[in-house]
């Protein structure tokens, strides 16, 4: 007989050895800065930005930055954060503020605590690192991402022309202002259905 420890089965009277299914692993995961570090080095125009790990540091990166329009902003690996809620009190991860001495008060309101945001769930998740950036007025507003699609088992890229804010919310209302264009692993996308998806979400 057999344990039931070993995971194995007899079948046709032959043993063969269960194959475990093991879950996918997220292997890539990037925080805010770090995308936009990776888009200013492929000469993306960003906005000036600056991370810290603690409330002076950051205090430090907002006199750098200058000005009296900035952004600061929880940097954790969840969506929501705009809406999410800090245990420290603090309500919404992002944040408008208007001096260098503001940026650090609340840096020092997030940093060293949990966040809850949708995605979180009651677990939430610890921030130990913040973003300040300059404020930018924008006139239009898209979104687009390239994550793994579950259906064809490779990237996909999604766009919108209906911004980045509540972009779940709009996939369910508007089906149809979601864009999407599976890529080729291999050949990658082409120029073709790079200017085919520009063109359906509304960029001339």
């Amino acid at each position: 007989m057999f344990g039931r420890d070993r995971n194995i089965c007899l079948v046709q009277n032959e043993v063969y050895e269960k194959q475990a299914l093991v879950p996918a692993v997220r292997k890539l995961s990037l925080k805010e800065h770090q995308g936009i570090s990776l888009l200013k080095q492929a000469s993306i125009p960003v906005a000036p930005f600056g991370v810290a790990r603690n409330a002076n540091e950051l205090y430090e990166e907002a006199r750098k930055i200058g000005g009296k329009d900035l952004v600061v902003k929880a940097q954790v690996l969840t969506g929501g954060r705009g809406k999410g809620y800090f245990e420290s009190g603090l309500e919404g991860g992002v944040q408008l503020v208007f001096s260098p001495e503001e940026a650090r008060e609340k840096a020092s309101m997030m940093l060293g605590s949990k966040i809850f945001t949708k995605q979180t769930g009651a677990l939430g998740k610890l921030c130990d690192e913040v973003m300040i950036c300059k404020r930018l007025f924008t006139r239009r507003e898209f979104y687009f991402s390239i994550t793994m699609d579950r259906h064809t088992g490779g990237p996909v890229a999604i766009g919108s022309s209906k911004g980045g804010v509540n972009i779940e919310e709009v996939a369910a209302k508007d089906p149809n202002a979601i864009v999407k264009c599976p890529i080729d692993i291999f050949e990658g996308m082409t120029d073709a259905e790079a200017s085919s998806m520009a063109d359906r979400m509304g960029f001339k």
